[in-house]
């Protein structure tokens, strides 16, 4: 893998997925990598959040890199509050 790549898993609603993504991109690219390999295309971009294992919410305009997830990282990819049916 090139060193500016990195595979995220991503747990999108319990169902985790390995997304390659390239370390100088914003964090927002991942969501519809991870959306189309779970079949979560119900509801748009902007209705997701991600966050860490430890529950922080990330900064989706943040770059990939400037995170420095170790390997296995896992994210969680959820529907915001609200959205969806869920309050």
């Amino acid at each position: 893998m090139p060193d500016n790549e990195i595979d995220l898993t991503i747990v999108v609603n319990g169902q985790p997925t390995v997304v390659r993504a390239n370390k100088n991109a914003p964090l927002r690219t991942v969501i519809p990598r991870a959306l189309e390999q779970t079949g979560n295309a119900g509801q748009p971009v902007d209705n997701w959040e991600l966050r860490d294992s430890a529950g922080a919410l990330l900064n989706l305009d943040q770059k990939i890199g400037e995170f420095h997830f170790p390997p296995n990282v896992r994210l969680f990819l959820n529907l915001k509050a609200g959205v969806g049916g869920a309050n």
